[in-house]
């Protein structure tokens, strides 16, 4: 059985997810942006044994704190191989915003569209979702009904495209090609605020409503 903690962390309430089996307790971490340290007990009090820390996009509000953990859950950190720019100056992208600057993580290995990654017994579809940036990923498992979009797309709204490697084209169409292709009953775990289902934002998003009349 898959379990999903999902839990806002920092300023800007990037929501970081835990998602593990209950039986094996192996798990994932994805997307540590801040608060490093609470993230590392909730994953110890929950016995879960982290095999990868994922980042669905290389924005520094979701990467902060992925050097840290990665060390002391001892797990490697992965991401999409074209979002390595964002995070190699993931510091100077911090400055820009008002932050302090950060310590980006060393990338061991690079989640390509269409490899999988197992947590146990479910096992996650890798999706290539640019748009919010080059290299942004979601994690879709079919048999638990839930994807993972990190800033993709959000509950009646969609990720920001004014920033570095924004494109909102490319962001229209990864959505309508991996996101409504889904099942509308298809949980939807975004990077900052509440969850939601596709069939929500198929009638609901005021970004997606052209984007669906012109697809039928």
């Amino acid at each position: 059985m898959l379990n999903i903690l999902c839990r806002p962390v920092g300023p800007l309430w990037t929501n970081c997810y835990i998602a593990w089996d209950t039986d094996s307790r192996e798990g994932i971490l994805i997307d540590p942006g801040d608060e490093g340290e609470r993230l590392v007990d909730e994953v110890k009090k929950n016995g879960i044994r982290v095999r990868q820390i994922v980042l669905t996009h290389g924005h520094f509000d979701h990467i902060k704190e992925a050097a840290r953990v990665s060390s002391e859950l001892n797990a490697p950190v992965c991401a999409g191989k074209e979002d390595m720019p964002l995070i190699q100056h993931a510091s100077e992208q911090a400055v820009f915003f008002g932050f302090r600057p950060i310590t980006p993580p060393h990338v061991q290995s690079f989640l390509e569209h269409g490899s999988s990654l197992s947590v146990g017994s479910s096992v996650f579809r890798v999706i290539s979702t640019p748009g919010h940036s080059p290299g942004s990923i979601t994690l879709y498992s079919s048999s638990e009904g839930v994807a993972m979009v990190g800033d993709l797309i959000f509950f009646e709204s969609v990720g920001r495209t004014d920033i570095a490697g924004g494109d909102y084209g490319t962001l229209l169409r990864s959505i309508q090609e991996h996101v409504l292709s889904m099942p509308d009953e298809t949980r939807l775990l975004s990077g900052h605020g509440e969850e939601t289902t596709v069939g929500h934002e198929r009638l609901y998003n005021p970004f997606l409503t052209g984007v669906y009349r012109n697809e039928a």
